[in-house]
């Protein structure tokens, strides 16, 4: 993804801090205090959009949340270990101790809900191979089944349009009027029905899917 830069101060921003802008999953801007947890942020979330397969918006908007609160605790974690926040005043070590603790409860409790936490990943690695070629199966067969509809649609539409053209091709100028076709009309045809159709089918076959773990 898009690599971080820097913000200036703006009206968000009134203690003229220098932020670190990076791009969250969802596509949304996240700024950072300091260059290093820019540097962290991205790495993790690369990380995590390698590994794993995320179909629907709702999982990059928890994915989302969950880089959040783990840069967060990357912070306190840095504090705490130094004694003293990026401002040099003490902090209250006990204070961040117990948020760190609510904190990391919520990340593991994310982490399960994305299937992407470490009993999760055990399990996969650890299923027979009569388990991994049943869920293969299972994954081709619903596969096969959305390129079949692929199939149909494509073909249904090409006629479509074939007729279209040839109906065109073979009018005078006053019936192509009567039937309301035109090189115009064809093309808004194509763009408003067969293209926007198909992208809609796509989109519903990738919400639809479950969350498929890249290394399968």
């Amino acid at each position: 993804m898009g690599s971080m830069t820097q913000t200036p101060v703006a009206a968000g921003n009134p203690y003229n801090i220098t932020l670190h802008t990076v791009l969250s999953p969802t596509g949304s801007e996240f700024h950072l205090r300091t260059r290093e947890e820019a540097v962290k942020y991205e790495e993790v979330r690369d990380r995590y959009l390698n590994d794993n397969a995320f179909p629907n918006v709702s999982d990059l908007q928890d994915l989302d949340r969950l880089l959040t609160l783990e840069i967060i605790l990357y912070r306190w974690q840095l504090w705490l270990g130094q004694g003293f926040d990026y401002d040099h005043s003490r902090i209250d070590e006990s204070a961040i101790k117990t948020s760190i603790k609510e904190y990391s409860t919520e990340v593991r409790l994310l982490k399960l809900a994305l299937g992407i936490d470490k009993a999760t990943r055990d399990k996969e690695k650890g299923e027979s191979l009569a388990d991994y070629v049943t869920k293969l199966l299972e994954r081709a067969k619903i596969f096969g089944y959305h390129r079949n509809k692929q199939y149909e649609r494509a073909v249904t539409n090409f006629w479509k349009l074939r007729s279209m053209v040839m109906t065109y091709d073979r009018c005078d100028a006053e019936e192509r009027s009567q039937l309301d076709l035109s090189p115009e009309s064809i093309l808004d045809w194509v763009r408003e029905e067969l293209i926007a159709n198909w992208d809609q089918m796509e989109e519903d076959f990738r919400k639809n899917q479950s969350m498929w773990v890249r290394d399968m």
